[in-house]
């Protein structure tokens, strides 16, 4: 394995518990979710976005890493952000079919959910698609120059298109993320069989992003793990099929991927959780799953990241992709679930 693997699975255990500790893997709770029944998921995730910017500013300040905002992704069809908007479309898709995103069927697979191996199995198929037929369709950024400094704007943030102090547009965030937190907590109180409130585990989300930074100089995300094994699949398809010999791809995502698995297996054991099934708990066909796994994966690298990659580490650097794919994921996802509601499928 790869000089930095162990600070990655050791990177990945931190996050996978953090994930399961939070309870936002559950297939119900995202399902749920998409029809505006439970809102755990929304103030988790807002609550670990406003943590992470903290994080990502420590970080920054005590010279860990230095963290740069995402460029967009961009297929150059209509808009230079429509690789954003495709792929978070087609990984909100996948997300209502399957009750999970790249990030959460680990703690799904982990904790015994029946569909994670299904969902899996098709985010695996994403990846390899992806791999092969999917990394042609992104093309480089149209570059502009500011006519006053000659500096090439690489990665929009939300401050250069406001026109404002990157310091008071990350303070209006952090109150923005706090206010939605804090009312959907008033108007829609956590259940009460949560392990953790909701802005405790999306806390403990956003301290993971302290941990990553800290032992691996990277932002957290997971879907490039999957990239990354279809990489591995066709490198290892070339070598015994057409005896092409070439250098190994990267692993490093994997191995993140890999301690999540584990983070959230030792948190299960140690704490006895269920893992779904019960009474209540929404019911994935293997069908629906497997189709909604390959859509996750695709779609999530054709946005350039997932709700983790986009929603934890992109916002909290103001990325204007990041947005852009957060809020389509979040509109394909609340739309296929209508869909699947009127046609009885919900």
């Amino acid at each position: 394995m790869e000089t930095s693997s162990p600070r990655c699975i050791l990177s990945g255990v931190l996050f996978g518990a953090a994930l399961t500790a939070a309870g936002v893997y559950s297939p119900t709770v995202i399902i749920q979710q998409m029809h505006f029944q439970d809102f755990h998921m929304m103030k988790a995730f807002f609550s670990a976005s406003a943590t992470s910017a903290l994080a990502i500013i420590l970080a920054n300040r005590l010279h860990f890493s230095a963290c740069k905002p995402r460029a967009p992704n961009t297929l150059n069809w209509f808009n230079k952000y429509d690789g954003n908007l495709i792929g978070g479309a087609l990984q909100g898709v996948g997300m209502a079919l399957t009750g999970a995103c790249p990030g959460t069927v680990l703690p799904q697979l982990a904790t015994g959910i029946p569909s994670a191996s299904y969902v899996l199995l098709g985010g695996l198929l994403g990846g390899i698609l992806y791999s092969r037929f999917g990394k042609s369709l992104i093309r480089p950024v149209q570059v502009k120059v500011k006519a006053d400094s000659g500096q090439i704007e690489e990665r929009p943030t939300i401050d250069q298109v406001l026109k404002i102090g990157s310091t008071r547009t990350l303070a209006i965030y952090e109150t923005l993320c706090l206010s939605i937190v804090a009312s959907a907590s008033y108007l829609a109180p956590d259940k009460p069989d949560v392990l953790l409130p909701s802005a405790v585990g999306g806390f403990l989300i956003g301290l993971s992003q302290f941990a990553s930074l800290f032992l691996t100089s990277s932002t957290l995300g997971v879907s490039t793990a999957y990239e990354q094994l279809g990489d591995v699949f066709w490198w290892v398809y070339r070598t015994i099929v057409s005896g092409k010999r070439s250098p190994r791809p990267s692993i490093k995502a994997i191995a993140f991927v890999l301690g999540s698995v584990l983070g959230s297996w030792g948190l299960d054991k140690a704490l006895g959780l269920s893992g779904g099934g019960g009474e209540g708990e929404v019911v994935i066909g293997t069908l629906r799953a497997v189709a909604g796994g390959v859509l996750l994966t695709f779609g999530s690298r054709v946005a350039g990241g997932c709700t983790s990659g986009h929603g934890i580490s992109g916002m909290s650097l103001l990325s204007v992709g990041s947005f852009v794919s957060v809020g389509t994921m979040f509109a394909g996802g609340m739309g296929t679930a209508a869909i699947l509601k009127f046609c009885g499928s919900a």
